[in-house]
């Protein structure tokens, strides 16, 4: 089986809105002992370690642009018939440093995840889902106005490292834990609680 992360936000300055690319990057730098950097292609760039267990996507996409991304990687690439995609975003339902693992639901409120949706829920050989970092606590009863202005606001330098930190080391439990997985995560939601009742007992 091969784990493809695939992280999505907005290209430029770092914000929360790009909460998902920071995470791919620390891991990256994490797994920099076997993997090579990046490699940039028009709408995304690539790399994977030697055996293609692990592919690392970056959308270098607009957010709300990132089924163009993926539709581009799609085309171009030979992602593995058996692999889990897991879609690394901002979480902004969820406060730092916490990190959940979703399928799509019906009403996406994040825009990228809602532009991704309309072309991987029509995937048959991958199975998608979303490991969203949470970026919150958001702003109490926000306007639509204060909601985008938030999200495109820099972290502090203390949420940063608890991101860096604390955040990343979740993260990178989750993916231990899906990669120990033989074939497809049976019920997502499940499989979610384990494995924050196991990190607790960590």
């Amino acid at each position: 089986m091969s784990l493809v992360l695939f992280s999505i936000g907005n290209p430029g300055p770092s914000n929360r809105h790009s909460t998902g690319h920071l995470m791919l990057k620390i891991l990256l730098d994490n797994y920099s002992s076997t993997v090579k950097q990046l490699v940039p292609k028009s709408t995304y760039s690539i790399t994977s370690n030697a055996d293609n267990s692990l592919i690392f996507i970056k959308s270098n996409t607009y957010m709300n642009e990132s089924a163009k991304a993926w539709n581009k990687v799609i085309a171009t690439e030979k992602l593995p018939p058996d692999s889990i995609v897991i879609i690394l975003y901002d979480d902004f339902e969820n406060d730092i440093p916490s990190v959940k693992l979703s399928t799509f639901k019906k009403n996406e409120s994040h825009n990228g995840i809602k532009n991704l949706m309309t072309v991987m829920q029509k995937e048959t050989r991958l199975q998608c889902l979303k490991l969203g970092i949470g970026i919150g606590p958001k702003p109490v009863q926000a306007s639509k106005a204060t909601m985008s202005s938030w999200v495109l606001s820099p972290f502090t330098l203390e949420q940063k490292q608890i991101i860096m930190t604390q955040s990343f080391e979740l993260c990178l439990f989750y993916l231990q834990q899906v990669a120990e997985v033989e074939g497809e995560i049976g019920d997502v939601g499940k499989f979610d609680a384990k494995v924050k009742k196991m990190w607790k007992r960590e």
